[in-house]
């Protein structure tokens, strides 16, 4: 899997919470906040916005994929 570097800008409470909890769990705030956006997203995941973005992309995109097809 490819990673993509995002910074993220927390309050300080926030931050600091989310590095303490990294070292006591011996785990990277990095992977803290992977697994808790992934939750985030199961949770909060709605089909019809995914859908709506992809049709959305081939329309804007297709001349390129006509292309493609050649």
């Amino acid at each position: 899997m490819t990673q993509n570097p995002l910074t993220i800008r927390l309050p300080d409470e926030l931050a600091e919470a989310l590095r303490t909890y990294a070292f006591v769990t011996h785990t990277s705030a990095n992977g803290i906040v992977e697994a808790a956006l992934t939750e985030y997203l199961k949770a909060h995941a709605r089909t019809d916005i995914v859908r709506a973005a992809f049709d959305k992309a081939l329309l804007l995109h297709a001349v390129a994929f006509e292309k493609l097809e050649c």
